[in-house]
């Protein structure tokens, strides 16, 4: 009889420069056991500071500081990743602190494709601190934090002790409006909601912020598109539709994430996407009496609303006799 492995929780820290992703690591840290999580620290350059903030208090801390985990299938990440599963007694759960500059997409990336670390590892959720004093200028000047804020899960704002209820709210909305499956939770710059963070799965399908309506808005050169549709998908015929856009709309596409209604399934289908990966995938059951609908959201760079819409309802369920145009 074969013996189920049991996969470790992966959670990924990201955020611009000077966000406070360190700060929130050690108090995670002094929160927990000693010994309930691993710490994979990437540092860009030969110098570990961050690797020494956290070793102060994490003595299960491995260090990357030979370059950024941000190439698209990083080799040094997977090897030290099927390195740490044969210490996987050590550890309870698995934490990855990237540099500011890093696509958290591309850190992902090993989780959802190679066959061997998923074997090890789950990924639980992406976690993005926004400073919230900096952020405005910081979307509309690199497409770092733009990718950021788009890819992650749960958008924590911190510093929120520097700006006035006003300007939080209104970052509060323009973060809603680019990622509106993401769960947005503030903190100051001396504490964090770690229970509450923690606690959330990106496998919450259930969860979206968003508009009930098709609509496009635009953030400095950031799209955020959401389609809404009432008739069901033929589940199969969407996810090609998906990859053959993406393949050829890759390098504009930062997320494709949606809650998908599939003509005779009883589950919502949940649509992630990971560079040019792409996962449709059964999740939680439709509820007696709730409206089965799909809300697919698109974030990117100079996206329009034009096409897209279009370009999806060729994947609409249609009954045998009645066809369908090819795209």
């Amino acid at each position: 009889m074969t013996t189920q492995l049991q996969t470790k929780p992966v959670t990924i820290i990201t955020g611009f420069l000077g966000a406070g992703k360190t700060t929130f690591l050690n108090e995670l840290l002094m929160a927990e056991k000693k010994g309930k999580y691993a710490i994979i620290e990437n540092e860009f350059g030969k110098e570990s500071i961050d690797g020494e903030l956290v070793m102060e208090i994490s003595d299960n801390i491995f260090e990357m500081s030979s370059g950024c985990l941000c190439c698209n299938l990083n080799e040094d990440l997977v090897d030290l990743l099927i390195d740490l599963s044969k210490k996987s007694g050590n550890f309870e759960e698995l934490i990855i602190e990237t540099t500011g500059i890093a696509d958290p997409s591309s850190v992902a990336l090993p989780f959802l494709i190679d066959p061997l670390v998923s074997r090890y590892y789950q990924l639980q959720r992406v976690i993005c601190l926004v400073d919230a004093r900096n952020i405005a200028h910081e979307l509309a000047t690199t497409e770092e934090a733009r990718k950021q804020i788009s890819f992650s899960d749960v958008l924590l704002i911190s510093k929120t002790d520097l700006v006035t209820p006003e300007e939080l709210a209104t970052l509060q909305t323009l973060l809603k409006d680019i990622n509106p499956f993401a769960v947005i939770l503030s903190g100051t710059k001396e504490h964090f909601p770690h229970q509450e963070i923690m606690a959330y799965t990106r496998n919450q399908s259930e969860h979206y912020n968003g508009e009930e309506q098709t609509k496009e808005k635009h953030h400095h050169s950031l799209s955020s598109l959401t389609l809404t549709f009432d008739e069901p998908f033929d589940i199969p015929k969407l996810k090609h539709t998906l990859m053959v856009f993406m393949a050829v709309q890759s390098a504009d596409i930062y997320r494709v994430k949606g809650i998908v209604y599939g003509f005779g399934e009883t589950e919502k289908f949940v649509l992630q996407s990971v560079a040019e990966y792409l996962a449709i995938a059964p999740g939680k059951p439709w509820e007696d009496g709730e409206v089965k609908r799909s809300k697919i959201v698109l974030i990117g760079k100079n996206l329009k609303m034009k096409g897209f819409e279009q370009l999806l309802s060729h994947a609409l369920y249609a009954a045998p006799g009645e066809g369908s145009e090819s795209f």
